[in-house]
């Protein structure tokens, strides 16, 4: 008789530690683990301020296996973008990577799994370039090689990662694992981990029809449709809105966002997935 484990993953993102009320929110009730990996989806503090938060990083090396860290944009607030070359993956405990644009290759009894990594900076419209820019705090908060981050700039990282992406979820990518090729082997399984969202579809209506959003999201549902990843996790825009389906692909978050402003009361300590 056969024994098959199904490789489950654990997911948050948005943290915001950063904040004191989050701060005190996940030191009293912290992470309960149900999966072994864990997946943080960006926004988990800013990586200048790494070394105010032993804490957490101490508590999640100690209660999971594996944690894979994909930075979002408030990561790089308050430093430079060239700290960290495009792609990147360093460790922050012996079991805490913090990576972009990277995929990690997994294994269970079922076969091969890829873990695809990219903070997936937005487009922005170039009709929406400067109100995005004036009201979204990245452009003063973040800077690259020492100046202020633009809206060209922006575009720029997202087609790099939208690059990525396509190389990444190619049907090309999975040739050795096909059976006519390697009898008796299984595709890769892909599950993409963003911070922005990959699509407008089930937008939270609050935020509906605001400039805004095109820091935030990009329609990328056709692309989505086209590579059909097994499951797509995002975080950015602090709405614990239900799965949902684009094509074949399922989309999952899991956001705290801000305490003092109530964002995550549907917040979940154990939220968990396998593909």
């Amino acid at each position: 008789m056969f024994s098959f484990i199904i490789m489950n993953f654990q997911y948050a993102s948005d943290l915001h530690l950063e904040f004191a009320q989050n701060k005190k929110a996940l030191s009293k009730r912290p992470l309960q683990p149900t999966a072994e990996t864990l997946l943080l989806a960006g926004d988990i503090m800013p990586l200048s301020e790494i070394e105010k938060h032993p804490d957490f990083l101490n508590y999640i090396s100690d209660h999971f296996k594996m944690t894979y860290w994909l930075p979002g944009n408030h990561e790089y607030f308050g430093a430079d973008l060239a700290a960290w070359p495009n792609p990147f993956e360093e460790s922050i405990r012996s079991n805490i990577v913090l990576l972009n644009n990277k995929t990690i290759h997994l294994e269970d009894s079922i076969g091969p799994i890829q873990l695809v990594f990219s903070t997936l900076w937005s487009h922005i419209p170039p009709h929406l370039t400067e109100i995005v820019a004036k009201r979204m705090r990245d452009f003063g908060q973040i800077r690259l090689n020492g100046y202020a981050l633009s809206p060209a700039t922006y575009n720029q990282l997202h087609q790099e990662a939208i690059s990525f992406l396509a190389s990444s979820l190619s049907p090309t990518k999975d040739l050795s694992n096909c059976p006519e090729n390697n009898p008796g082997s299984n595709p890769s399984r892909k599950l993409v981990i963003s911070h922005h969202l990959p699509s407008f579809s089930n937008y939270p209506k609050k935020h509906q029809n605001d400039p805004i959003n095109a820091g935030f999201a990009s329609n990328l549902d056709d692309f989505i449709v086209k590579m059909a990843p097994n499951a797509w996790i995002f975080g950015h825009h602090h709405a614990n809105i239900p799965p949902f389906l684009i094509g074949e692909t399922p989309l999952y978050t899991n956001q705290l966002g801000y305490i003092k402003y109530k964002e995550g009361q549907a917040f979940n300590r154990e939220a968990i997935l396998s593909i």
